[in-house]
């Protein structure tokens, strides 16, 4: 399939919830996913604007030929982890890659999906939530449905927690929980994103509208509708 195939601008005109989510410091412990042991992270690419890891899982009932690799990179922006994603369809050796249907139509802010000729299993998913860009691969030798894994990780990704998951997993809710906007005027919302997040702290934002995006070491929000705007900020070590 050729670049031409691949609508970046109605990825983007599509593109809602995505705008108002912002994940800083995301990391995989390899307890999210039931059933899998997480037996290699490694870094591979840290810049000034994007950090990308692969994780690697195996089963303990079938290592070795059931495994799986989880790429995240984080960049600064909505708009540049879809240009990576972007980038990866291009250059990738399948073809014809389609979006995902049924359940994993509604994963990320837009998603691809291969399936395994013999069985029509999905083997891989690449989407984008937000400023990441995640795929995940079965990489054993026997094929593995990634549909739940996938699921699990948007899922993680983009929820608000309830109270009781808050509690639970020790999560910190981080001020301001309100902003009082101008209309396309940017607005400092988080001014240093490390000191937001002590110790390598994994930092999740959510906003009512609008959307955000990294300069730097800062956090901006900017939305074309002015107002009061809720805001969701979540810290967890």
């Amino acid at each position: 399939m050729n670049s031409h195939d691949y609508n970046a601008e109605e990825w983007a005109r599509k593109t809602i919830e995505g705008r108002q989510v912002y994940n800083y410091n995301y990391t995989l412990s390899g307890k999210e996913i039931k059933d899998w042991h997480l037996i290699k992270v490694v870094d591979l690419n840290e810049s000034k604007e994007q950090v990308a890891r692969a994780y690697i899982f195996e089963t303990p009932d079938n290592p070795k030929k059931e495994m799986m690799r989880v790429d995240i990179t984080e960049t600064y922006s909505w708009r540049s982890a879809q240009a990576n994603l972007y980038k990866h369809l291009t250059e990738s050796m399948r073809r014809e890659i389609p979006h995902g249907t049924k359940e994993l139509s509604k994963v990320g802010d837009v998603n691809f999906v291969g399936r395994a000729p013999e069985s029509d299993i999905p083997v891989f998913i690449s989407f984008t939530k937000g400023n990441l860009f995640i795929s995940i691969n079965s990489v054993g030798d026997k094929d593995i449905n990634v549909s739940s894994i996938a699921i699990i990780v948007d899922e993680i990704l983009g929820e608000i927690p309830m109270k009781s998951k808050i509690a639970k997993q020790k999560i910190r809710v981080l001020k301001p929980t309100q902003v009082v906007l101008k209309a396309n005027k940017e607005t400092v919302l988080i001014k240093s994103l490390k000191k937001a997040a002590p110790r390598g702290a994994w930092v999740k934002i959510i906003v009512s509208d609008g959307e955000l995006s990294r300069r730097g070491d800062t956090l901006i929000y900017v939305s074309d509708k002015e107002g009061k705007k809720q805001v969701n900020i979540f810290s967890k070590s």
